[in-house]
């Protein structure tokens, strides 16, 4: 059972507004202090989208989005002689992954939020024409 971090700018009723889940106060307050932390590390660059106040938003957001990540939402359901159930969250992954990590990603003019979850792909060509004279890159090695 999670206690909310008394730094935290948002709590669970808020985190309500915004999205609908049955989860309890403790649940919602673990992913509240995940968002807590999260924007304490890009916090000197928030200040410049508008200050504490979009901290807090984004809080709210981030941990809307973890929730998601927690309770898959419902976007769509059929019944027309099938049964089919769509998902929200399927359209990217890390915070594009849900509408509410897309809105803090959004709000973030520094571009942190964006930037924390690109990896950078390594790219290396070998001929397996040439590869029996070659020896394998040291990063192969390891």
């Amino acid at each position: 059972m999670a206690t909310l971090n008394s730094n935290a700018c948002t709590d669970a009723d808020e985190v309500r507004d915004i999205i609908d889940t049955d989860l309890e106060d403790s649940q919602i307050n673990a992913f509240i202090n995940m968002a807590y932390f999260l924007t304490r590390v890009i916090a000197g660059k928030l200040t410049d989208c508008g200050g504490s106040d979009a901290e807090c938003e984004i809080q709210k957001l981030l941990a809307a989005h973890f929730v998601t990540m927690r309770e898959r939402q419902t976007k769509n359901e059929s019944i027309g002689g099938e049964w089919s159930v769509g998902y929200m969250g399927q359209d990217g992954l890390g915070l594009d992954a849900s509408l509410y990590g897309q809105q803090a990603q959004a709000m973030d003019c520094s571009g942190e939020l964006a930037r924390a979850g690109l990896k950078r792909p390594r790219l290396e060509v070998i001929s397996y024409e040439d590869l029996e004279e070659q020896e394998p890159p040291d990063s192969y090695l390891d």
